[in-house]
């Protein structure tokens, strides 16, 4: 019984150890022969280029989901201004 938790418990913590090992050598690999600039992954084409990062975030009045001031969906209300992250959230809202 000892000797199998002790391979269980070798199994559970060699396994992570090992793929994280070859995960760093393929990246560093792959590095090596495309260039750090070229191993980025590529958008597809007709896919939105991200957001853009940064701004205050605000919670969505109606599903709960936090959402940056820059990407947010508003709404003016009563002289107060409400963020969603969807027009449909909006649209519920309203």
């Amino acid at each position: 019984m000892l000797r199998f938790l002790g391979l269980l418990l070798a199994f559970i913590f060699i396994v992570p150890l090992i793929r994280m090992v070859t995960g760093l050598i393929g990246r560093a690999f792959v590095n090596f022969t495309m260039g750090p600039k070229q191993a980025q992954p590529q958008r597809r084409p007709g896919t939105p280029p991200p957001a853009p990062a940064g701004g205050t975030l605000r919670q969505d009045p109606v599903c709960g989901t936090y959402v940056s001031e820059r990407v947010a969906v508003t709404l003016n209300k009563g002289g107060q201004t409400h963020y969603f992250c969807s027009a449909a959230c909006r649209d519920k809202f309203a």
